[in-house]
């Protein structure tokens, strides 16, 4: 990634819309060539509007709506943030430092409105304000690197981004960051080292996945199912399901279906995993031809009751009761 951009908060889903009329359209949406906004009024229905009426006629409402709502402050901070309105967002990350209590949350924030405006001492101090107070965490401290490589020092930014590490190795801004750095200096041996260098650090999970993707390119697949497993171990219980959505992906991609089923299938939560990764698993085992564990995590998610989910689940309820049928057909033909 890119030394100058802004690490994400972990606390955020970073792609939630904003529930305003008109509404944004999701972060993974496509931007509109000729610069405007899309978003949905009160219908329901596709609107076009300028950056200036949005900025306008939709943002200072949208701002007095949520000033007492840390979270939904939280969220439109990052929206606008993504949707580059920096300057309109120093009074509301001003306000959620005095509004929230996950403070690491509203401190990352407010240094990252700074940053994008380029007042790097303003940044700079209130991230070392909160690890005096605080104590360095590993977010707080990826954002200060981004400080000292907006400044063009690189030893800080270096020394800072593997001080961020120590406290929490599987970030993966700071991951990401930490091996492109190598790897822009010493080519692809340079960055598998560096994540080597991170692996080893305690309850390091993350880079031990980026590892196992190099060995599967390579067709050790013996090498990283054992990164794998390390992976699990180190991870505890629930497994993040990022770490459960990367493994089955990849392991996936490599055609290594029998695996996914026995590393990630015991360690499945569907109300911690859903079916981002419940999907991986569904598919997995309709490839091996057994629907009916395929069934039971179905079932599992259909019993959570989440209307969003709705349609997904019925492709795979369709996808079951094909199989079955086509077992069907082939037990009964003569």
């Amino acid at each position: 990634m890119s030394p100058h951009e802004p690490a994400r908060t972990r606390t955020n889903r970073m792609t939630e819309p904003i529930d305003m009329n008109p509404t944004p359209q999701s972060d993974n949406a496509p931007a509109d060539p000729s610069g405007l906004i899309r978003a949905f009024d009160a219908d329901g229905r596709e609107v076009l509007i300028t950056r200036d009426e949005w900025r306008d006629k939709v943002l200072p409402g949208a701002i007095e709506q949520r000033w007492n709502d840390a979270d939904a402050l939280a969220a439109l901070i990052i929206q606008s943030l993504n949707d580059d309105f920096i300057d309109d967002m120093v009074g509301p990350a001003e306000r959620l430092v005095q509004l929230d209590q996950n403070t690491e949350r509203a401190v990352v924030l407010q240094a990252i409105v700074y940053l994008k405006q380029g007042r790097l001492d303003d940044s700079e101090r209130v991230l070392t304000d909160f690890c005096a107070r605080h104590g360095d965490t590993g977010i707080v401290l990826t954002n200060l690197a981004k400080v000292h490589a907006e400044r063009g020092d690189d030893d800080k930014t270096l020394d800072t981004l593997w001080r961020a590490l120590q406290r929490d190795p599987n970030q993966d801004n700071g991951l990401g960051w930490y091996e492109a750095i190598h790897r822009d200096v010493g080519g692809d041996a340079a960055g598998v080292g560096a994540m080597q260098r991170v692996a080893a650090l305690p309850g390091s999970w993350r880079a031990r996945l980026w590892l196992a993707r190099g060995e599967l390119g390579a067709h050790n697949y013996a090498g990283a199912l054992a990164l794998y497993r390390e992976a699990l171990a180190q991870a505890g219980e629930p497994v993040p399901g990022d770490l459960l959505m990367q493994m089955t992906g990849d392991l996936g991609n490599a055609g290594r279906i029998p695996d996914i089923v026995q590393l990630a299938a015991p360690h499945y939560r569907a109300a911690v995993h859903g079916p981002q990764v419940g999907n991986n698993l569904i598919k997995a085992y309709l490839l091996l031809g057994q629907p009916d564990p395929a069934r039971h995590i179905l079932d599992a998610l259909h019993a959570l009751g989440q209307p969003e989910w709705k349609e997904h689940l019925a492709y795979w309820d369709a996808e079951l009761a094909r199989l079955q049928a086509q077992r069907g057909a082939s037990g009964s033909a003569p």
